[in-house]
């Protein structure tokens, strides 16, 4: 299939009822908020190509016993609900960006990983939002592809900065931009990675990467192995940070299988939370939840992890059918 097509494809996908698919966030419903007032908070450069209180203290044991100290770092994963998809009760995307990136702004991550941006104007507006983070998508390889930054990496340029970065497929040729192949229908799908060294700890390297599973199924269980094969591996030699819509609940067989590799932040944190601005909160069943953040290489420790929950615009709703997911982390 020509990329222009699976890529429209791809892009029509995202306007279906979601409670006919996978790829709504049922760890709470982000479609029925209702309640209090949004407040706002908070030079974007795009890479080449190619009310719980919550904190344990709990270390992950997943990865090498030995790593230098990193962080705290505030990391965030968001699916922020494409352009295109048009569902029911939510604004237009016009409307919808600026509350993205008041979002974003108020959690202030210094590592955020992004679901369903798809073109470079997408990500130009998401950086008009966020001013101070360096972006890493995957940049159209020549004029008659598209660029497709469904999985994107921003981290905080005067922070880190890049060794080197790569993308690979969810498919069983990951080197082939585009391709599909674990399912059918599939969508294109990749994971974006970046391998970051951070100015303020020595400059020590640790890898971030981020990804967006397809929602039919079996590509999540046949993506899972893939990651494990390309993401998992690098904990050998630094520490790992991979966020995303996993599109894979907790019971799923594609999350034992990362599980087993991976350490999940929500497990090593202790407790979670609710930011919100609605009154009632909506209801968030952890046990649900498809988004995930994950580590491994290092005994890395969780705190704050937190699930927004606010709701924009005159009625108040979410801006997105997926919450945004935060959490603290460190190495000491």
């Amino acid at each position: 299939m020509h990329p222009r097509l699976l890529l429209c494809l791809a892009l029509a996908a995202c306007g279906g009822d979601p409670s006919t698919t996978t790829d709504d966030d049922t760890g709470g419903d982000a479609s029925s908020t209702t309640g209090g007032d949004p407040t706002s908070s908070g030079t974007s450069t795009t890479s080449d190509d190619g009310t719980t209180s919550s904190s344990s203290g709990e270390e992950s044991t997943t990865g090498a016993a030995a790593a230098p100290p990193l962080g705290p770092w505030r990391i965030m994963a968001f699916n922020i609900m494409c352009q295109s998809c048009g569902l029911p009760g939510y604004e237009d995307w016009d409307l919808r960006i600026p509350h993205i990136g008041d979002t974003i702004r108020r959690h202030d991550p210094d590592l955020l990983g992004t679901q369903e941006l798809f073109s470079g104007e997408n990500v130009d507006q998401l950086a008009a939002e966020i001013p101070g983070y360096t972006s890493v998508w995957f940049k159209k390889p020549d004029p008659d592809s598209l660029d497709y930054a469904d999985a994107a990496i921003w981290y905080r340029t005067g922070m880190f900065e890049e060794v080197e970065h790569g993308f690979y497929w969810l498919s069983p040729k990951p080197d082939v931009p585009y391709s599909t192949g674990f399912s059918t229908p599939q969508f294109a799908r990749l994971v974006a990675w970046a391998r970051l060294r951070s100015l303020a700890d020595d400059g020590a390297e640790f890898v971030f990467a981020t990804t967006h599973f397809d929602n039919n199924t079996p590509s999540q269980e046949l993506s899972a192995p893939l990651v494990i094969e390309r993401t998992a591996s690098q904990a050998e030699r630094w520490p790992v940070i991979l966020v995303g819509d996993f599109n894979s609940r907790p019971d799923s067989v594609a999350y034992a299988t990362l599980a087993a590799s991976f350490t999940n932040t929500f497990d090593i944190a202790g407790a979670w939370r609710s930011d919100t601005n609605l009154d009632p909160g909506p209801a968030y069943e952890p046990s649900q939840r498809i988004d995930h953040m994950f580590v491994a290489g290092a005994p890395w420790l969780a705190s704050d992890w937190t699930v927004d929950q606010w709701g924009y615009g005159p009625n108040l709703h979410a801006t997105s059918d997926h919450w945004a997911l935060s959490v603290l982390v460190e190495v000491p």
